[in-house]
C-alpha cells in the first residue's frame, strides 16, 4: 500500500514535470511570434513572424526590395509586435507637363502621390487620370498634365491677358478666342510649348494684288547739224516717255510688307523716241577791229542789242600788254555801263576768274569753252587777253542776246 502511494506520487511529480515544461514552451512561442502589418504598394496584409529585422519578414513574404524602392521603417529595423512595415516601389512615368515630356520614377502608388512626389500641383490642372488611379503594375504609367496659367496674347493691335489651361501656343490663342485666318501664323510655332507668363503674338499674313505704274524714259538720239551754230540744240523730233503697269503679289504682316512679287507686266503707252540736232556750222568770222583811237561807238555802245546807252567800252585794238583792274573797268564803260555791271557779278573783274562749283565758266564773262569756240574763241577764255575776251563777248551779245548771262 504505501509502496502503490509511493509510485502515485512520482507519476504525480513526473506529470507536474511536463505540464510545466508545455506551460514554459507556449509561453515562449506566444512571445516570439509577433504580428505586423505589411504593406507593399497600397496593399495591407497582417502576418506573423519570428523574424528579427524588417528585411527578415520581407524575405519570408516574398517581398523583393530593388534600388529606389521606399522601405519603413527601414530594411535593418528590429521587428516588434504590432509594428507598420511599408514597401513603396519605385514606378517609371512617361509625364507630359506643359507639353514638355520627360521620364520620371516615383515610390507614390497613386497618380496623385505621383504628382505630389514629383512637385506638381494638380489643383486646376488637366490631368489624363484621375487622381485616385493606381500606378500598381505599371498602370497609368503615362501621365499628361495641363496646368492652369496667364498668358499674354497680342493680337490686332492689343494685348490681353487671359487665364488659360493650354499646353501649346496654339491652344492658348484658340482658349483666349481667337481666330486665326488660313495664312495667319504665330511668333512661336502652334505645337511649342507654353509657360506661364508667356507672351504669343498673333501674326496677321495676308497677300494681295497691287499694282504699280513705271515710267519707260523715251529714247533721245543726237544728230550733228551743220545748218545750225555750233553747240546750239534743237528738237527736231518731240519724244514721249511711255508707261507700263506691273502687277505684285504683296504680302504684308501686321500690316507691315515682307515679300513683293512680280506677276505680270503691261505696257499700256509706248515710248516715243526723241530727236535733237546739235548744231556744227563754224560761225562767221570777227569782223577785223578798226583804230579809232579806242572810241568802241559800235558793239558795246549806244543802243539795242549792243547794251544800252552808257556802255561805251573800248574795242580791241590789238594791245596784248598786261591790263589793271582799273584799265578793265574803264574798258568795259566804267560805273553805270551794263558790261562793267556784267563783269562785276560774274567774275568781279578777274580775267582769270574760275567758277569753283562745276569750273566749266572762265574769264571776265564766265564762257563756257563750246560757246568760247562757237564765237571765235581758241584754248581757255581765262588764258586768253582781257581785250579779246571782251571782243567774244560782244559777238555772243550780237548773236544770242544778253539772256547768255544770268547777271544780264
Amino acid at each position: 500500500m504505501l509502496t502503490a502511494l509511493r509510485n502515485r506520487k512520482v507519476q504525480i511529480a513526473g506529470q507536474a514535470v511536463v505540464i510545466t515544461a508545455l506551460v514554459g514552451g507556449t509561453a515562449a512561442f506566444v512571445g516570439l511570434n509577433k504580428q505586423v502589418d505589411l504593406t507593399v504598394d497600397g496593399e495591407t496584409q497582417q502576418v506573423r513572424t519570428f523574424a528579427d529585422s524588417v528585411s527578415d519578414v520581407l524575405d519570408a513574404n516574398e517581398v523583393q526590395v530593388a534600388d529606389g524602392d521606399q522601405v519603413q521603417p527601414g530594411a535593418d529595423a528590429d521587428v516588434t509586435r504590432g509594428m507598420d512595415i511599408i514597401v513603396n516601389t519605385a514606378k517609371d512615368v512617361d509625364l507630359t507637363l506643359d507639353g514638355v515630356t520627360s521620364e520620371e520614377t516615383t515610390t507614390g502608388n497613386t497618380v496623385a502621390e505621383a504628382l505630389a512626389d514629383l512637385g506638381i500641383d494638380p489643383e486646376g490642372a488637366e490631368v489624363s487620370a484621375d487622381l485616385d488611379a493606381s500606378l500598381a503594375d505599371g498602370q497609368n504609367s503615362e501621365l499628361t498634365v495641363v496646368t492652369p496659367k496667364t498668358v499674354t496674347v497680342v493680337a490686332d493691335g492689343e494685348r490681353t491677358a487671359v487665364d488659360v489651361t493650354a499646353a501649346s501656343a496654339g491652344e492658348a490663342v484658340d482658349e483666349a478666342g481667337i481666330e486665326l485666318g488660313e495664312d495667319d501664323t504665330l511668333s512661336l510655332p502652334l505645337a511649342a510649348p507654353i509657360a506661364d507668363g508667356g507672351v504669343v503674338e498673333v501674326l496677321r499674313t495676308k497677300t494681295e494684288e497691287k499694282t504699280e505704274t513705271e515710267t519707260i524714259e523715251k529714247k533721245v538720239t543726237t544728230k550733228n547739224d551743220d545748218s545750225l551754230p555750233r553747240g546750239e540744240r534743237k528738237v527736231q523730233t518731240e519724244g514721249k516717255d511711255g508707261e507700263r503697269e506691273i502687277v505684285y503679289d504683296v504680302t504684308t504682316v501686321n500690316g507691315k510688307q515682307v515679300a513683293k512679287k512680280k506677276k505680270s507686266e503691261e505696257v499700256v503707252a509706248e515710248a516715243k523716241d526723241e530727236v535733237v540736232l546739235l548744231g556744227t556750222k563754224e560761225p562767221e568770222p570777227a569782223p577785223a577791229p578798226e583804230d579809232n583811237g579806242g572810241d568802241d561807238s559800235g558793239d558795246s555802245g549806244g543802243s539795242g542789242d549792243s547794251g544800252g546807252s552808257g556802255d561805251s567800252g573800248q574795242e580791241d585794238n590789238g594791245d596784248r600788254s598786261p591790263m589793271t583792274t582799273a584799265e578793265i573797268k574803264e574798258m568795259l564803260g566804267g560805273p553805270g555801263s551794263r558790261w562793267y555791271n556784267l563783269v562785276k557779278c560774274e567774275s568781279n573783274f578777274d580775267p582769270k576768274a574760275v567758277n569753283q562749283q562745276n569750273r566749266a565758266h572762265f574769264g571776265l564773262f564766265q564762257f563756257k569753252i563750246a560757246t568760247w569756240q562757237s564765237v571765235g574763241g581758241s584754248g581757255n577764255p581765262a588764258d586768253a587777253h582781257p581785250r579779246e575776251q571782251f571782243k567774244r563777248a560782244k559777238i555772243l551779245q550780237q548773236q544770242a542776246g544778253w539772256g547768255q548771262w544770268a547777271c544780264a
